[in-house]
C-alpha cells in the first residue's frame, strides 16, 4: 500500500492548468493580457478564449472546464486567488518556454501539454517511474511538455508569492519510507514503541492540566489510548483519539464508551479558535520542546544512519537517477528533460488606488544544472552529512525539527521533520533546495541540450 505521501496528487491545481494554457498561446498574448493590473482581463480571456485553448489540454479534467468557464462570476476573496493563480501559471510557461529555448527548441507554442495527475496519459507513459510495491512515483512530474514527437519535457511546478517569498518545498517524504524493509525491522519496532507510548503520555498530561476530560483514562493503557477512537456526535465519522483537535466545552467526562449523540458539545472535535488551547495545540507545544523525547528518537536513529538518509534524500529529491532509470525502461531515441520550476504568483489587490499585477519568468533548476552541481561536490569524495540544525529549531519555537543536508560544507537542501496533521501516521520530511546551492549551480552549470 502507497502511504499519503507517495500517492499522485490528484487534487485541482489551478497554476498547472494556467501554465498548460500559457505553453499553448503566443507569449505576445500573454504579455497583452497582463497589462490590466485588476486582472479582470485575464478571467474575461479565461472564460473564453482561455476556455478554447485549454481545451487542448490533455486529460482535461470536467472540473478545469468549469473553473475555466466560471472565472469572471469570481467574487473577493475567489477571484483575487483565481487571478493570482493565472498569474503564477503564466510565469511558470514563459520560464518553461525559455528553458526550452536554452535546450535548443525554439519554439514558442508547444504542441501538447499532458497532465499527469492520478494516470499518465498514454502518450508519456513510458516517461512514467512508477514502483509497483511502494506506489512511489519516482518522476514527480506534474504535467509532461511535447515539443515534437521525439522531444519531452517533464515540469515539476510550484508556486509562491513574488520572487522575494520564501521558497516551497519541492517534496515530502514520510520518515517511514527510509526505514522499510528488514535491515531497519530493530530500529522501526523502537521508534514504534517511543510513538506509542509518547502520544498516550502527552494525552494524560493533557488531562491533568484541564485541556480534556474523559472518563476513565487513568485506567486505560498506553495500547488502549494509541488504538482508541471516539465517535462524534452527529454520527458517523470515528476519529482517532490522539488525533482530537479540540477541548471540552463543559468539564464533563467523554465517556469513550458513549454512542452517537449522547456526548454534548462538538468542540472536541473541532477546531480551536483563538485564545483557546484543545488537544492538538497541547500535543504541538510539546513536539516544539527541544528536549522532546520523540523527535530525539527520530533523531537518533537518522544520526546512526546519517549517510544512508543523506544518499536517500538526495536521491528521491533531486532525481539523481532519472535518466538511469529512463534508459532502463529502453525508452529508445526519445528525448526527456526533468526541471523544477516556480512560478511567482505576483498579484495583490488594493482597496485604495491601483492593483499591484506583475509577471516574472519562473524559477527554472534543470534536472542536468542539479546533477552538474552536485558533481562539483563530489570531487573530493567526502560523504553526505544529516546536520541537525539546533538553531533553527530554536528559532522556529515549532513542532518540527530541521537539518542541513551538506556535502563538503556547502548545504545543498534545507529539511523540515514535522507531521502534516495525523499523528498516527509517521512525520515528513519537507525539502527545499538551498540558497548556497542554487548560487553555485548558477554560477557554474549553465546546461544546454
Amino acid at each position: 500500500m502507497a502511504t499519503k505521501s507517495t500517492e499522485k496528487k490528484t487534487s485541482l491545481e489551478p497554476s498547472e492548468v494556467f501554465c498548460a494554457a500559457g505553453l499553448l498561446m503566443p507569449t505576445r498574448k500573454i504579455n497583452e493580457l497582463v497589462k490590466d493590473p485588476s486582472g479582470g482581463d485575464l478571467l474575461a480571456w479565461a472564460s473564453t478564449d482561455g476556455l478554447n485553448v485549454v481545451s487542448k489540454v490533455k486529460p482535461l479534467d470536467a472540473r478545469f472546464k468549469a473553473m475555466f468557464s466560471g472565472a469572471t462570476t469570481l467574487t473577493d476573496k475567489k477571484r483575487n486567488d483565481m487571478v493570482a493563480n493565472i498569474v503564477a501559471g503564466f510565469s511558470a510557461a514563459i520560464g518553461v518556454k525559455n528553458f526550452i529555448k536554452k535546450m535548443g527548441d525554439n519554439v514558442d507554442i508547444v504542441n501538447n501539454v499532458y497532465l499527469t495527475g492520478a494516470k499518465w496519459p498514454a502518450a508519456v507513459e513510458r516517461f512514467q517511474l512508477k514502483n509497483e510495491n511502494s506506489g512511489f512515483d519516482y518522476n514527480s512530474s506534474d504535467f509532461v511538455v511535447e515539443v515534437d514527437s521525439k522531444t519531452f519535457y517533464g515540469i515539476s511546478l510550484k508556486k509562491k508569492k513574488n520572487v522575494k517569498g520564501a521558497d516551497p518545498t519541492i517534496i515530502n517524504k514520510a520518515y517511514s519510507t527510509f526505514i522499510d524493509g528488514p535491515s531497519f525491522e530493530k530500529q522501526r519496532n523502537k521508534l514504534n514503541e517511543i510513538r506509542q507510548n509518547y502520544f498516550p503520555n502527552v494525552i494524560r498530561k493533557a488531562q491533568e492540566e484541564g485541556v480534556i476530560n474523559i472518563k476513565g483514562l487513568n485506567k486505560m493503557s498506553n495500547s488502549d489510548i494509541w488504538s482508541m477512537k471516539v465517535q462524534a456526535p452527529n454520527g458517523g465519522k470515528k476519529y482517532d483519539l490522539i488525533n482530537i483537535k479540540g477541548f471540552n466545552d463543559t468539564n464533563n467526562p467523554v465517556d469513550l464508551s458513549d454512542v452517537e449523540g449522547t456526548i454534548e458539545g462538538t468542540t472536541f472535535f473541532d477546531e480551536t479558535k483563538k485564545g483557546q488551547v484543545g488537544l492538538r495545540d497541547f500535543i504541538n507545544a510539546d513536539l516544539s520542546k527541544e528536549s522532546n523525547e520523540l523527535y530525539q528518537g527520530f533523531n537518533k536513529l537518522i544520526q546512526e544512519n546519517a549517510e544512508f538518509f543523506a544518499n536517500s534524500l538526495i536521491d528521491i529529491v533531486l532525481k539523481t537517477q532519472m535518466q538511469t532509470k529512463l534508459k532502463a525502461k529502453e525508452i529508445g531515441d526519445y528525448f526527456f528533460e526533468f526541471a523544477l520550476v516556480t512560478g511567482y504568483a505576483d498579484y495583490t489587490p488594493k482597496k485604495k488606488g491601483d492593483d499591484i499585477l506583475t509577471l516574472k519568468p519562473a524559477k527554472v533548476i534543470p534536472q542536468h544544472t542539479i546533477l552538474c552541481g552536485l558533481a562539483n561536490l563530489a570531487a573530493n569524495n567526502k560523504p553526505y552529512v544529516m546536520e541537525y540544525d539546533g538553531d533553527a529549531k530554536k528559532a522556529a519555537t515549532a513542532a518540527k525539527i530541521f537539518y542541513k543536508l551538506k556535502r563538503d560544507g556547502v548545504t545543498i537542501l534545507d529539511l523540515q521533520l514535522r507531521y502534516k496533521g495525523d499523528f498516527k501516521q509517521q512525520p515528513q520530511f519537507f525539502a527545499t533546495l538551498s540558497d548556497e546551492f542554487i548560487r553555485q549551480m548558477q554560477d557554474e552549470c549553465v546546461i544546454t541540450r
